[in-house]
């Protein structure tokens, strides 16, 4: 039979729309997706209950009629006792109970480094065996995401005892947080279970680098823009500064009983734990926002800059650079892959690209791959980083957030993407922040996201 006249305008209606939904790019909802089998919880801190207002116990000496003195001036005339930022307290110890849960937590971790375990046949041998692992890796705990710092996540680290994961993370806000991730406990206003969460407050300005002691890894140091350098101590669960001078620092490292650090001046200095004593040099007119010691060959350091450039030094001279690579835009990070034959960088100039290193330490570029590295103001800035355990070195491969709301997997050994994962059921921002276990028997990756939430995948 004919189409009637409504039924073809009908059709070409369907049609159009068709079209529409193509070129605007709107996903199409999948029936067949698989969906959790586990309800998912959104894991919100709980805040004690409001206690009723009390009326006032004592009078003003307005009310009481006693005449002011020496009182500022108001907010429209200039005044020398009225600060222009709101000052900000550390917080540096938990409240007693709190204090004391968390001791005991910590007095569970060991103080040394687990040994490097040999690879096994199960290990990885090929990119297309570490594919098929990496593509096994989920978000398995009841909740979709934890909270473990008030304010966005700038960097994070997990505690290298694979016995307890403890994931640590500080952020934009100064705040220093630490999740037992396998962890629950018993919520004091409900029946709810909660993750287990401890947090401080240990700086004023932005938590910009986290690192294990690697010889007493009951040591937690952070540096930030505050100019302090301090270490967390999980014996005594105290801070204890590191009397290094004051500088905007960015980045540091650890080598030889040594610190190195970048600042936001374009410096790189060292501060030598035994005699207490810093050697700062300019290196660059702009901000070095990432430094790495190679863990093979440690007189080579690389440096990630704003003045767009990657530069590779003699840690025992730092005169001149060995290496100056341009890129499009700022360098945003620089690692030195474990077993310190390549180099990962990020930069604004939607590049990741990877360098070989090779025995006469010439630097040469192997693979620059697309991707879209602008994060902007309100998102962390993407940083390539190595898989570190021992177990994974036989096909090195990095991992790096991505704009998409994935978290790509990339092979060193040949440049090429391995797998990008996401979870569109737990996670609805972007985890810009992530991270590999470094002595797990099998792959576990944390991330974090601007609100101060994280996950754990395995």
């Amino acid at each position: 039979m004919p189409l009637s006249e409504y039924e073809k305008k009908r059709l070409e209606n369907i049609k159009r729309n068709q079209e529409l939904l193509r070129e605007l790019e709107i996903p199409q909802l999948d029936p067949l997706r698989k969906r959790s089998a586990t309800p998912i919880k959104k894991h919100t801190p709980k805040k004690a209950p409001k206690k009723e207002k009390q009326e006032p116990t004592r009078q003003s000496a307005r009310l009481r009629g006693i005449k002011a003195e020496n009182v500022p001036p108001p907010k429209s005339e200039p005044s020398l006792y009225r600060s222009s930022e709101k000052k900000v307290e550390r917080i540096d110890r938990l409240d007693d109970d709190q204090q004391q849960e968390f001791l005991a937590i910590l007095r569970q971790m060991p103080n040394t480094r687990p040994a490097p375990r040999e690879a096994s046949k199960q290990d990885v041998e090929t990119q297309s065996t570490l594919r098929n692992q990496l593509e096994g890796l989920e978000i398995r705990h009841e909740w979709a995401t934890v909270k473990v710092t008030p304010d966005r996540i700038n960097c994070s680290v997990f505690h290298p005892s694979s016995g307890k994961i403890l994931a640590c993370a500080g952020d934009t806000a100064g705040n220093l947080g630490f999740w037992d991730v396998n962890g629950t406990k018993e919520n004091e206003f409900d029946d709810e279970k909660d993750p287990v969460i401890y947090a401080y407050r240990p700086h004023t300005r932005t938590v910009t680098d986290l690192h294990f002691d690697p010889t007493d890894i009951s040591k937690l140091y952070t540096s930030s823009y505050d100019g302090t350098i301090q270490y967390f101590d999980m014996q005594q669960a105290s801070f204890h500064s590191v009397s290094v001078d004051s500088y905007s620092f960015t980045n540091f490292d650890f080598c030889d009983k040594k610190i190195w650090f970048s600042t936001s001046d374009g410096e790189v200095g060292s501060y030598d734990l035994r005699s207490n004593k810093t050697h700062v040099h300019e290196l660059r007119q702009k901000k070095i926002g990432c430094i790495h010691i190679n863990p093979k060959k440690t007189h080579l350091l690389a440096a990630a800059s704003n003045d767009r450039t990657l530069t590779i030094w003699d840690a025992r001279s730092l005169k001149s650079p060995l290496h100056e690579v341009e890129h499009g835009y700022a360098v945003t990070s620089a690692y030195w892959s474990p077993l310190g034959n390549k180099l990962a960088t990020t930069s604004y100039d939607d590049h990741v690209r990877v360098f070989d290193l090779d025995e006469s330490d010439d630097l040469s570029l192997l693979s620059a791959i697309p991707h879209n590295n602008h994060t902007g103001k309100w998102v962390t800035m993407f940083r390539t980083r190595w898989n570190q355990n021992p177990a994974a070195t036989s096909h090195q491969h990095f991992i790096v957030g991505n704009m998409k709301r994935t978290i790509d997997f990339f092979s060193g050994e040949t440049g090429q993407e391995m797998c990008a994962l996401s979870d569109p059921d737990r996670l609805t921002a972007i985890q810009a922040v992530a991270i590999f276990h470094p002595s797990t028997e099998k792959t576990l990756v944390a991330t974090g996201n601007a609100s101060g939430r994280m996950a754990c995948w395995s």
